[in-house]
């Protein structure tokens, strides 16, 4: 019988929620096991991600394969009980409700299962009874286990231009952040992040005309057609076996890499087609979507093995495809619709949308003046930062990950987030591996690659739900 625990969920976001329903969804659960969710109340059960803002924000993951449940159907089911239309992609919004009801679904038929709204200042060990001390709002709680799934870091500020008159630091939720804006407005970034942004002000706003800004220009690709794909190369038992001396040379995952490219019928070529013309590069990925779509869905099939053994790699490989190879699957990694590619294309056809690549510096005046590399100066009005979270925690010391690192219970990873063993266990500097507390989403980037795509994150939060009832035995 499992012994009598108490455990404590820092952030009730999709990790956190769905960390909670894997371990009370486990044969091995039992009422001996104490579950308490910290969240700020608005937030929670959403995260930032999904809180209530514009419809016109999609989630680029279509509706068939966002859900919580083991049951792949479950959130089209939820639309359908909810008298949502079962559209291909629905508003962040939309899920965001889902996963409020699933999180209050959890509380409301698990007797053990408590939400504490309130935001988590301080977490204490005490190395003589392995057990953590947590305080919120001024209240301690003493713990046997901690889960960390507070999700992204703060928003990054490359031009430290956070203050300045016209700046805006985060964009959400757009609706209220982004209303009414004057001017010249010019968002800096090319992601995701940024084209939410560019359909809120030109499709909601009826904005004249919006500049985007990055260093490459670059936007993600548009996803292609639904692909079947069969795994047989880049397998975890082959992997395994390519393991030697703890450690699994770059240039064997390589190989399988392309076998399973070809295995699969994927070109090679389509790894490298961009042109560096923003528009062009969206025309094609929309011309081309049974090949296109291959091409994702092998990533996609390929992301759960390799968030895994990412960790297998050493830190030169690691540099190594970080630098060479990561920046070709970012790109196809978490494609647009292409409801969305379409409006993004009218925009720039009709001028109405400016892509300026090459975006060497910003200063802050009467009106922000934006230079690039090939020396083209523009002045604009109102800033709009869409450069996503920060991944160094070096960047966000404040709250409770400033609390965690101040009490050497966190290191840093270079490759982003913090430092974790294979089993997501936090590995202190000072104390070593804490067996008690895990961590999983954002906080775990350098460790996970690629892994906070919610289907990714419903995969890792199961195997956590394992290993924490492996700690129990």
């Amino acid at each position: 019988m499992v012994r009598s625990v108490k455990a404590a969920v820092i952030g009730c976001g999709v990790t956190g929620i769905s960390t909670v329903n894997h371990i009370v969804n486990d044969d091995r659960y039992t009422p001996n096991i104490q579950l308490d969710m910290y969240d700020n109340e608005v937030l929670a059960g959403k995260g930032p991600a999904y809180q209530r803002d514009s419809s016109h924000l999609l989630i680029n993951i279509p509706s068939g394969e966002m859900y919580l449940e083991d049951d792949g159907s479950d959130y089209m089911q939820w639309l359908e009980s909810n008298d949502y239309p079962a559209a291909r992609y629905t508003s962040r919004e939309q899920f965001g409700e889902y996963t409020r009801d699933k999180m209050e679904s959890l509380v409301r038929e698990h007797e053990n299962v408590h939400f504490i709204p309130g935001m988590v200042e301080d977490v204490r060990f005490d190395s003589e009874t392995g057990q953590f001390k947590l305080t919120a709002d001024g209240m301690d709680k003493v713990y046997d286990f901690v889960f960390l799934t507070m999700g992204s870091l703060r928003y990054s500020d490359p031009y430290s231009l956070e203050g300045e008159e016209g700046y805006i630091q985060d964009p959400y939720p757009v609706e209220e952040v982004l209303d009414n804006l004057e001017g010249e407005i010019g968002i800096i970034g090319s992601g995701l992040s940024a084209i939410d942004c560019a359909r809120y002000l030109l499709l909601e706003n009826k904005k004249e005309r919006v500049f985007i800004f990055s260093r490459s220009g670059e936007m993600p690709s548009v996803r292609g057609a639904h692909a079947d794909i069969r795994l047989q190369y880049f397998t975890p038992k082959t992997l395994r076996s390519l393991v030697k001396d703890d450690e699994i040379p770059l240039s064997s995952l390589k190989h399988l890499f392309m076998r399973e490219m070809e295995a699969n019928g994927v070109d090679h070529s389509l790894l490298t087609r961009r042109t560096g013309d923003t528009i062009q590069d969206l025309k094609y990925d929309m011309e081309h979507p049974e090949a296109v779509g291959r091409l994702h869905y092998l990533i996609m099939a390929l992301n759960p093995v390799f968030s895994d053994v990412f960790q297998y790699l050493s830190r030169t490989d690691k540099r190594k495809f970080m630098e060479e190879y990561h920046p070709l699957i970012d790109e196809n990694h978490s494609p647009m619709p292409k409801e969305a590619a379409v409006k993004l294309v009218e925009w720039a056809d009709e001028g109405r949308l400016v892509i300026v690549d090459g975006m060497e510096n910003v200063a802050a005046g009467d009106r922000f003046s934006i230079r690039t590399d090939e020396g083209e100066n523009y002045r604009i009005d109102t800033l709009i930062n869409a450069t996503g979270p920060v991944k160094d925690i070096w960047k966000d010391m404040n709250g409770l990950i400033g609390a965690l690192h101040d009490h050497q219970l966190i290191g840093r990873n270079e490759f982003g987030g913090i430092m974790v063993d294979r089993s997501r266990n936090v590995i202190s500097p000072n104390i070593g591996t804490l067996e008690g507390m895990f961590a999983l989403g954002g906080l775990t980037v350098g460790a996970d690659y690629m892994s906070t795509s919610v289907w990714i994150l419903i995969q890792n939060t199961k195997k956590l739900a394992g290993q924490f009832y492996d700690r129990l035995t």
